[in-house]
């Protein structure tokens, strides 16, 4: 600081004349008091200045070389000037690429922070009845300013919540956080809070942190047990007195912003308070509601639902429909979907691509256009439903050898014409379908490769027509 007083009134003229300025403060009745009182004899200043290039404003001026020396011997010949003036327009130069980069950025948090996402809305993610114990929880305080925290697995769509619930309480602008990705305090600082120009090495411009942009609004913490110690320290402080400091803010009184907090985590966060990786503290801070979303196996019946909703968000011009087969296929308990919402959107994405495939007019998903093992079943899911289990028979005393070994040779013979009648007709159908086993297993409503098992298993293949 004492450094950067002296040198002022040197790099202000600069600045201002566009020109290497040499001073000699011991000579000149203008010059600045501390200069004189550090011995400065002789003071040279060059402005760098910006090149042309996209983005960066010609001639701009992106900062100062300056240097001293204290030997009132020493002159500035007219080469040292010359060398100083080119040394600064090669730095000139470097750092306007740098500069643009930070414009860039700025201008893309801007834009981020003020993109607010119209669908889902509220009111489509909680109609489900399973979610009806979330919707009286969440009716009492969609519309308050206390802090959310929403628990889940991952994927469950927690992030989508937040934001729904910011939309419907009309708190904008949304801004989203992730910050777990770094353990620099100030890299977390300066993401959060913001910094001043100069407030560190490389921080060549002023930073907007996403509290302030966030001012008024709603700022959405993700993966909030990712925040490191120090971060938690910083945060708690935040959500008590609404108050922060941008690195390198000087001014006595801190900068204040109002902002609703929405954070949410797929972590433990109990265990973590005991391990002492997360503050108790701030967990009563943000837990003032706490909604927990359900895995999507635990409410099967929504899948469904969920699926239709996602194939209008991906294309809206047109009205998908799910066959009646495949509402039923997707609710078999088979499917256990670890990745729940995110990882059905992705098997929904790829069935429709299927389908688009086979029909660019197509509008309704069918069994065949899924596969069981993208919605993490162990083996392909016929799209027949399993017969239930055959009743006990009725109590009676314990069969001896020979009616046991009667019983066993009438279930073998009766599996054994079942298989003979199945045979009989997978091959008739395959002959009719021209030997095409995905054909076939369209007209049947089965995955193709379930089909093409059960035909191996059964030793059923394409006849040559020449030997019919």
């Amino acid at each position: 600081m004492e450094r950067e007083a002296i040198s002022r009134t040197v790099t202000s003229r600069a600045v201002a004349t566009g020109q290497c300025v040499v001073s000699r403060p011991l000579d000149e009745l203008d010059a600045s008091e501390s200069m004189i009182f550090k011995g400065i004899s002789l003071a040279m200043a060059a402005p760098m200045r910006s090149i042309r290039w996209t983005g960066a404003r010609p001639n701009e001026t992106v900062g100062v070389l300056y240097v001293d020396f204290r030997d009132r011997k020493r002159t500035a010949s007219e080469n040292e000037r010359a060398f100083l003036q080119a040394a600064a327009h090669v730095l000139g130069a470097v750092l306007t690429p740098y500069r643009k980069l930070e414009r860039a950025r700025q201008d893309l948090r801007e834009l981020v922070a003020k993109e607010v996402p119209a669908d889902p809305l509220l009111e489509e993610l909680l109609r489900p009845e399973s979610m009806s114990e979330l919707r009286r929880e969440l009716a009492s305080c969609v519309h308050g300013d206390a802090p959310v925290l929403i628990l889940g697995e991952s994927g469950t769509g927690k992030t989508q919540l937040a934001r729904a619930i910011a939309n419907a309480s009309g708190r904008m602008p949304i801004v989203r956080a992730v910050l777990g990705s770094s353990d620099d305090l100030n890299t977390i600082t300066s993401e959060l809070f913001g910094h001043e120009r100069g407030s560190f090495s490389g921080a060549l411009s002023k930073r907007t942190g996403l509290v302030e942009f966030a001012d008024r609004g709603t700022l959405i913490f993700d993966e909030i047990l990712n925040l490191p110690p120090q971060a938690q320290q910083l945060l708690l402080d935040f959500t008590q007195f609404g108050t922060y400091r941008p690195l390198g803010h000087d001014k006595r009184e801190p900068k204040r912003a109002k902002v609703r907090i929405i954070a949410a985590t797929n972590g433990d966060l109990r265990a973590a308070i005991e391990q002492r990786r997360f503050r108790e503290d701030l967990y009563y801070r943000l837990a003032t509601a706490v909604i927990e979303v359900p895995a999507l196996r635990h409410r099967r019946e929504d899948i469904p639902a969920i699926a239709t909703a996602i194939l209008a968000r991906i294309d809206g011009t047109r009205a998908y429909s799910l066959s009646k087969a495949l509402q039923a296929w997707l609710t078999r308990p088979e499917f256990t979907l670890p990745g729940n919402v995110r990882q059905l959107e992705s098997a929904v994405r790829r069935a429709r691509e299927r389908a688009l495939s086979e029909d660019v007019t197509a509008t309704m998903i069918d069994v065949r256009h899924f596969s069981a093992r993208e919605l993490g079943a162990a083996n392909d899911v016929s799209a027949t439903p399993a017969p239930p289990p055959a009743a006990p028979p009725a109590a009676a005393g314990p069969a001896n050898e020979t009616e046991l070994g009667e019983r066993w040779s009438t279930l073998q013979r009766a599996r054994h014409d079942l298989d003979e009648r199945e045979r009989q007709l997978l091959r008739s159908a395959l002959d009719a379908e021209g030997g095409v086993v995905a054909h076939l297993a369209r007209s049947l409503g089965i995955p193709r490769t379930s089909l093409s098992s059960k035909l191996e298993s059964l030793g059923v293949t394409r006849r040559d027509p020449k030997k019919r």
